[in-house]
């Protein structure tokens, strides 16, 4: 659940110039809420986002939409609360776009880490700290702004949060 609240996070990063419902699984919870895109960011849509999948020199590459589902680690499944199989997305099967961040301003979203493991609820003000490229890892996800030509970016601004590991519920 907690990847999902990543991606959920991702997906209503600044792209959105208003507050965006979403919700957050955890333990059968659903609480709802909204997500204020923090102050340093573009107001304006994004050009990518998705996971990243590989970085190097600066340069991510970035998979964009299509994300699979498979099992947990070693592709065995995770049981849900009922015992049935749970999928859980990871990348692939989307398109791959080649960002370089070189000159970029970065920001990690940090959001979640600033509510102590409590769930989301009402309206929550997004929050970012100045990052590097280095910051960024493999499954991060990233929301780019920048100039596009074709299936390369070059990056104006990138925030990305962290993967969060899965966390089996008792």
């Amino acid at each position: 659940m907690l990847v999902m609240a990543a991606l959920l996070l991702a997906a209503c990063q600044p792209a959105a110039q208003a507050a965006t419902p979403q919700s957050f699984g955890a333990g059968g919870q659903r609480p709802n809420f909204q997500i204020q895109p923090a102050q340093e960011l573009p107001t304006t849509q994004p050009v990518v986002t998705g996971i990243v999948v590989n970085q190097a020199n600066g340069v991510l590459t970035v998979s964009e939409g299509n994300f699979n589902f498979r099992g947990g680690a070693n592709g065995t499944p995770r049981p849900t609360s009922n015992g049935t199989p749970r999928p859980r997305p990871t990348p692939g099967g989307g398109t791959e776009i080649q960002v370089d961040a070189s000159n970029a301003q970065v920001y990690q979203d940090v959001t979640f880490a600033n509510l102590n493991g409590q769930p989301p609820s009402g309206t929550i003000q997004q929050k970012v700290e100045t990052s590097n490229v280095d910051g960024i890892s493999d499954n991060s996800r990233v929301t780019v702004w920048g100039d596009r030509n074709g299936d390369q970016i070059v990056a104006k601004v990138i925030v990305y949060s962290q993967p969060r590991p899965f966390q089996q519920q008792p």
